[in-house]
């Protein structure tokens, strides 16, 4: 396996590992077994899903199936089983070598790595060297994907939100978002930190991971 990827292929292992104590979870009950302890059970699902999207991208056969295992609530041993099956099978394909998207992939774990950190700035009390961090993937990721389409990718950020809406890369809504993360990245940048609060950073980075994921890891 290509050691660039050996950080993915360690967090799949990790999430194959918890996946097997979320199914120990599972308990008797009058109306049959179910996993109780919800909040384990969802913080789970919902890392499994960023690994996957953030690696496969949505179109891919990995996505679709952990789409179709999660379509109903899972609270059952036998579906956290499915997608332990289909973590299991994104390792081995991983492992292979069988990506198609190898420089999106690269990229898109190494703002993963930077969006931790500024998580882990802003519960530390640091949000404003967050925002910074949070911009500065803001502004690469839109590079990329001006260059993914034949779009110009250099000039400002904004310019580049504005090209990409005006190709229909993504519509309006989704270029407003951009434009209040990149808001926040300048005002954190220019020292007026009374201009938004970590709530705000917090909300950013989980939102930008998702856009991440989605945009870079398809």
């Amino acid at each position: 396996m290509n050691p660039k990827y050996e950080h993915a292929a360690e967090r799949i292992r990790e999430l194959i590992t918890e996946g097997h104590r979320v199914a120990a979870l599972e308990q008797p009950s009058e109306a049959g077994p179910y996993i109780k302890d919800k909040v384990q059970l969802h913080a789970w699902l919902v890392k499994g899903e960023n690994i996957i999207r953030t690696i496969f991208g949505i179109n891919g056969a990995h996505f679709a199936h952990l789409s179709a295992a999660t379509k109903r609530t899972v609270e059952h041993a036998y579906t956290v089983n499915k997608i332990i099956g289909i973590l299991s099978g994104a390792l081995n394909d991983l492992e292979g070598g069988f990506l198609a998207h190898q420089e999106q992939l690269i990229a898109a774990l190494v703002f993963d790595s930077v969006l931790e950190q500024a998580r882990h700035l802003t519960n530390s009390g640091f949000k404003d060297p967050a925002a910074v961090l949070c911009r500065v993937v803001v502004e690469e990721s839109l590079r990329r994907l001006s260059r993914q389409n034949g779009l110009q990718d250099s000039g400002k950020a904004t310019v580049l939100n504005d090209v990409l809406r005006d190709s229909g890369r993504y519509n309006k809504p989704q270029w407003r978002v951009i434009q209040s993360w990149l808001d926040i990245g300048n005002s954190a940048a220019h020292g007026k930190f009374s201009e938004y609060d970590a709530a705000s950073v917090i909300r950013m980075i989980d939102d930008i991971e998702r856009f991440v994921g989605q945009e870079l890891g398809s």
